[in-house]
């Protein structure tokens, strides 16, 4: 399957949430704090969007946004499957500063470039 064709399917892909979705055509990042939900390990030995935050944990999520009320948190995975069900759970809790990609990396990147980790490069 060729590269563009894979990316057609990607694109084709929704997971639903509760947070506000995000176009990525129109992203700004400036405008949010960038966080990526994924584990750990594999945001460190995986592509991510340069400057994000890892943050895995629902109660250390939880308590960003709290203390970043007067802000847009944005989250991210490698495909918008976590970063919607970590939306869902929070804007459930009472947060209403909450949204979330719902792109894969391999799309992502045509728009915003990524930083890889060091032995990969």
């Amino acid at each position: 399957m060729g590269k563009d064709m894979l990316k057609k399917i990607l694109k084709q892909q929704s997971h639903p949430s509760l947070a506000v979705k995000v176009d990525l055509e129109k992203l700004k990042l400036e405008e949010y704090i960038v966080v990526d939900v994924r584990t750990p390990q594999l945001y460190s030995s995986t592509p991510h969007i340069k400057d994000s935050y890892n943050i895995h944990d629902i109660k250390e999520l939880e308590a960003l946004c709290l203390a970043h009320k007067d802000k847009k948190i944005l989250l991210v995975c490698n495909g918008g499957l976590e970063s919607a069900k970590y939306g869902t759970l929070l804007v459930e809790s009472g947060l209403e500063n909450v949204y979330y990609l719902d792109e894969y990396l391999q799309i992502i990147e045509e728009k915003i470039p990524l930083e890889y980790p060091k032995e990969k490069r």
